[in-house]
């Protein structure tokens, strides 16, 4: 039978590099969540005011086709019927523009979110190990004999 030699233990820098990096990668981490929680917010700001310009808009659009439908109930003419599909047209036009704006910014507030959630753990993580860092650098109070 062959002999199984024992394993070696694992030397102190080997240890101490593993600790070291292991720091390291935390900390990029916590460094690109914070990047990315930031582009996504700027990102939900703009589809916010975009989603309020359009929503005014279509207000003001919703206005326009009821006096058209007024105008064309009153007198239909050619004219009329043509402000009155020109007014539902664009209507619809800014009804599928604010949907589509709607959508993209709940999938984007849904990834902020889970970001969030992840800085905000990378961030105790981080802290706990600076303040443990602190304590292990400081130096052992000597006892009066």
């Amino acid at each position: 039978m062959a002999v199984r030699k024992k394993a070696l233990p694992t030397k102190s820098a080997v240890i101490a590099n593993t600790i070291e990096s292991a720091v390291s990668n935390l900390e990029s981490a916590l460094q690109k969540a914070n990047a990315a929680v930031t582009a996504r917010s700027s990102e939900s700001k703009k589809l916010m005011t975009e989603a309020r310009r359009l929503k005014k808009r279509r207000v003001a659009q919703m206005g326009k086709k009821k006096r058209a439908m007024a105008a064309n109930k009153k007198d239909s003419t050619a004219a009329t019927r043509k402000a009155v599909k020109t007014a539902t047209s664009e209507l619809a036009a800014t009804n599928k523009a604010l949907l589509k704006s709607t959508s993209a910014r709940r999938t984007v507030l849904q990834e902020l979110s889970g970001l969030k959630e992840s800085q905000k753990k990378l961030k105790v993580y981080v802290k706990g190990l600076t303040a443990a860092d602190r304590k292990l650098a400081k130096p052992k109070k000597k006892r009066k004999a």
